[in-house]
């Protein structure tokens, strides 16, 4: 049995209801980083996740247990990214850390929206 981590990161729109489009975002992210990674909750030792100080109105990890249920037994912890001038706004980053037996050379991250440019190099989602 391995450990394996995986990141992530989605931007929250600007203009809509900020809570509830938190829930979906945060939520499209982490079933998109366990479809690609083949991650049961079962096997999630933690869920560390970071939110921009403009986001104010939800926290990410009550997002996430909004959108995705069965995450309630999960570990989850968030916390408030620092203020770099320059940064990109309205995000949300994750790091998934997870038990597997399954042989896997390198986790697939996923970056959805805007959160698309923090990721220099492309991505193969083989």
């Amino acid at each position: 049995m391995s450990i394996t981590a995986v990141r992530g990161a989605v931007s929250i729109p600007e203009g809509a209801r900020e809570h509830s489009q938190m829930v979906k975002s945060v939520g499209e992210l982490v079933e998109s980083l366990c479809r690609l990674n083949r991650i049961s909750t079962k096997e999630i030792i933690s869920v560390q996740l970071t939110q921009t100080s403009d986001l104010v109105r939800k926290n990410a990890a009550t997002a996430l247990r909004e959108a995705l249920p069965e995450f309630d037994q999960v570990p989850l912890f968030c916390s408030q990214e620092p203020r770099i001038k320059g940064s990109l706004p309205r995000i949300v980053r994750i790091l998934i850390t997870w038990r597997t037996r399954r042989d896997r050379k390198m986790a697939i991250p996923v970056y959805l929206g805007a959160a698309q440019s923090l990721r220099s190099e492309p991505i193969d989602k083989k």
